[in-house]
């Protein structure tokens, strides 16, 4: 899942009208790059799936992109 103001990596898979693309993050590859926790930390992957905050140690729900090494 996202939430607004994630910073997201994903394929476009179709062009929409004028104002919108039509993106995808099922590969690996693509997901969240960046989010905020509810307290406005960074927050860093510890899965695939979630992400922690760096301030609090809250776990949230995040699909994860997989890190470019």
């Amino acid at each position: 899942s996202y939430r607004l103001g994630d910073i997201v990596r994903a394929k476009v898979i179709s062009l929409g009208d004028a104002r919108s693309y039509y993106l995808s993050t099922m590969e690996n590859e693509y997901g969240v790059i960046y989010a905020q926790s509810l307290a406005g930390a960074a927050m860093i992957p510890i899965s695939w799936t979630n992400m922690q905050c760096i301030k609090t140690g809250e776990i949230e729900s995040r699909k994860c992109a997989k890190p470019n090494i």
